[in-house]
């Protein structure tokens, strides 16, 4: 099936304030993944596969209100955050002939990584948020969106968990200074 883009451009650049300068065809790689992995997982590959589908056969969703009323209050909200989250390393950094590059404008100075993964983590709180919106919304509307809780066993069935809880990694280095000054004092 060919890729179908759920959210306007004018839309996404409205709401997650990317600037009208950003080149669309740049952002178009990041919403077919942000689509694709985790709208997707959001759906349930029955559900995602339908809205294609209805997209491609009618672009404005005329003959499918049901169908529009989910991707413009709900589904273009979460994607809208989504993107974001996946686009601001994007912004940051390109893939040119002589490597990776780190963007800079005359003028303008480049953030901090650290920023960035602060702009990141707020905007996968938001994604999160209106996860949770869309995912109360389909739970509330099985009758008109019976393909939400159909099973398949080539796809995702929807997620009801919507939140990273994140990950608990041990500082090895810690441990190590740990275990040799435990060996220095013999406790």
């Amino acid at each position: 099936m060919a890729d179908v883009i759920f959210i306007q451009e004018n839309y996404l650049k409205e709401i997650s304030a990317i600037n009208d300068n950003v080149d669309f065809k740049t952002l178009k790689p990041t919403i077919i993944m942000c689509q694709d992995i985790y709208l997707q997982q959001v759906l349930g590959t029955p559900l995602f596969n339908d809205l294609k589908t209805k997209i491609t056969n009618d672009p404005t969703l005329a003959s499918n209100p049901n169908e529009k009323t989910l991707i413009d209050n709900y589904i273009s909200k979460y994607l809208a955050w989504v993107i974001k989250m996946e686009a601001t390393l994007e912004f940051k950094f390109r893939y040119s002939n002589i490597g990776v590059v780190v963007k800079s404008g005359e003028n303008n100075a480049a953030a901090e990584t650290s920023d960035l993964k602060m702009l990141m983590d707020g905007c996968r709180i938001k994604s999160e948020k209106y996860s949770e919106l869309l995912t109360n919304y389909l739970k509330m509307n099985t009758a008109i969106f019976p393909k939400y809780y159909e099973y398949t066993t080539t796809g995702l069935v929807p997620s009801n968990n919507n939140f990273f809880k994140g990950l608990y990694v041990r500082d090895i280095e810690d441990d190590l200074d740990n275990l040799h000054n435990q060996r220095l004092t013999g406790c």
